[in-house]
């Protein structure tokens, strides 16, 4: 869990706190991290309710039948299938600031992922990934000292680039909900935690592990944000990752190659969770053999090897197409992340938990409220997208 959410959305933190201002920021901050702790607590709970559930949308089905089931396609699952997407654009970045000095083009780079990751996709298990994945966090870890070290560097031997904002008025709209839906972003990830607590063996300590990753993620959030919202205030680039704006020296050839190597993983327990799940839509039987490690013999490892290959190259021709880190990011989290993070899973609640008076009434306006974020959020950050490509072009 900490492998697979910690780590991207931290990027793009500074810049969304430009996009917003400390005010409106830290209050969303703080929101969704409280949203995050207790979605831990509904998909423990909805699970446990729905034992036989392998995925999402089977607890949706429990709950409302073929509309709960369509509902989980059209915001969950759309989420699944574009976060390999946000991926290859950071790989694609990383990689071409770890070996700055040999001015990689953006063409290269996309290819030099898309071959490094299609073998890294053959392992079928999520549990054999969750072992390489410690490496991924491991190279994240360092690359956010570096980055920390970096930006109070900066701010001790110079002026901040310019003056931070209470409240950001020179944003708009648009871009402030485009910072708001990176925030969610940075502590999404409920839509693999399906594919986690079906490989549990007790399932009734989920909650406990979705605590201890917002706590951890929350802390390093905070610093990272505030330090680089400090150094850079309103003029920080908003379309790139934090560590694409500190300068280029061996620091941040060290900095970009941990945040490759947690990218490059990340990447890897993606597109696992998209082939499971495309191959437990579509071929179940296959995919109740991958649940069971029956994956020998050449026709499922070529059925497997089929289907990473349409995630990936589907993932780094729109890469390479639309290369803007932190709208894309914002399209993700509003098509899923503020929907899989408390939306369904308190309409889901409502349906097949026993709940108490206050939580019930407090999941009816939490439902409504991630619906309304949701809209609001694809509304802005596909029109916020469009202009980028436009301007691009």
């Amino acid at each position: 869990m900490l492998s697979d959410m910690f780590g991207l959305g931290t990027l793009s933190l500074p810049g969304d706190f430009a996009r917003l201002g400390w005010l409106p920021a830290l209050l969303i901050f703080a929101w969704f991290a409280a949203m995050c702790a207790y979605s831990g607590s509904l998909y423990q709970r909805l699970s446990l309710r729905v034992p036989g559930a392998v995925v999402f949308d089977q607890i949706g089905r429990a709950a409302l039948g073929t509309a709960g089931s369509a509902m989980v396609y059209g915001t969950i699952y759309a989420s699944i299938f574009c976060v390999p997407i946000i991926l290859h654009i950071t790989c694609m970045e990383t990689l071409r600031q770890t070996f700055y000095m040999y001015d990689i083009s953006p063409a290269m780079a996309c290819l030099i992922v898309t071959v490094l990751i299609v073998p890294l996709a053959q392992m079928h298990n999520i549990e054999d990934v969750a072992w390489v994945s410690i490496f991924g966090t491991v190279g994240m870890l360092l690359a956010m000292v570096v980055v920390v070290g970096k930006l109070v560097a900066i701010y001790a031997t110079s002026p901040p680039a310019a003056p931070t904002e209470l409240i950001s008025t020179g944003q708009g709209l648009n871009s402030a909900l485009v910072g708001a839906m990176d925030i969610a972003f940075a502590f999404g990830g409920q839509i693999n935690w399906m594919r986690y607590i079906t490989t549990m063996r007790q399932r009734n300590k989920f909650a406990a592990a979705a605590s201890l990753t917002t706590g951890f993620m929350t802390c390093v959030y905070l610093v990272i944000s505030v330090t680089g919202y400090s150094v850079f205030g309103a003029g920080i680039d908003l379309h790139k990752p934090i560590s694409s704006v500190v300068g280029q020296d061996m620091w941040s050839v060290i900095m970009n190659a941990g945040i490759f190597l947690h990218c490059i993983i990340a990447y890897q327990v993606n597109v696992n969770v998209w082939c499971s799940l495309l191959l437990q839509l579509t071929n179940p039987k296959y995919a109740q053999e991958l649940s069971h490690h029956h994956t020998e013999g050449w026709s499922k490892r070529s059925l497997w090897l089929a289907v990473t290959l349409l995630c990936i190259v589907v993932s780094a021709a729109i890469a390479y197409t639309l290369p803007f880190f932190s709208i894309v990011m914002a399209v993700i989290a509003s098509l899923g992340d503020v929907m899989s993070m408390f939306g369904l899973p308190c309409l889901f609640a409502l349906k097949l938990l026993k709940l108490r008076r206050f939580e019930m009434y407090s999941c009816w306006v939490l439902l409504v409220l991630a619906v309304a974020l949701s809209g609001c959020g694809i509304f802005s950050s596909v029109q916020q997208l469009i202009q980028a490509y436009l301007g691009q072009r």
